[in-house]
């Protein structure tokens, strides 16, 4: 019996986040996961969709594969940025277990926003990832 495992990259809520399912997502050579917000996929633990409402998060957002022995992440040219500990990332950025990845930033309220966008719809996506498999 051949029992190999498929990589996973795993991202969890923080506190800070919109929120979130947590995600596992199994990795395989030559095929990149989008992170994006539900447009026609509903959203699950095991694909990349996010729930609507995080006004800070762009479609496609980034995305995240595997390429060797390690994981990668990339922007997509989203307006609001990614972000691997804190540092926006311009190309593609290897992910380390325990980082926090951050989808958008955090937006502020203005004199204009519509009274029914919550707090909650101005957080970005931030997570951290746990890596298993690699």
């Amino acid at each position: 019996m051949n029992f190999n495992v498929l990589p996973t990259v795993s991202f969890t809520p923080t506190a800070d986040s919109f929120p979130f399912q947590p995600k596992r997502l199994s990795l395989s050579d030559k095929v990149r996961v989008l992170l994006a917000p539900q447009t026609t996929t509903p959203p699950s633990s095991s694909n990349g969709v996010f729930p609507q409402g995080s006004l800070s998060l762009g479609t496609p957002h980034a995305e995240v594969w595997i390429q060797g022995k390690q994981i990668l992440i990339r922007d997509r040219g989203s307006t609001f940025g990614t972000y691997v500990n804190g540092i926006r990332i311009e190309n593609q950025t290897l992910l380390q277990d325990g980082d926090i990845v951050i989808l958008g930033r955090q937006l502020s309220r203005s004199p204009t926003t519509p009274s029914n966008i919550t707090d909650t719809h101005l957080k970005p996506i931030e997570a951290t990832v746990t890596i298993v498999g690699v």
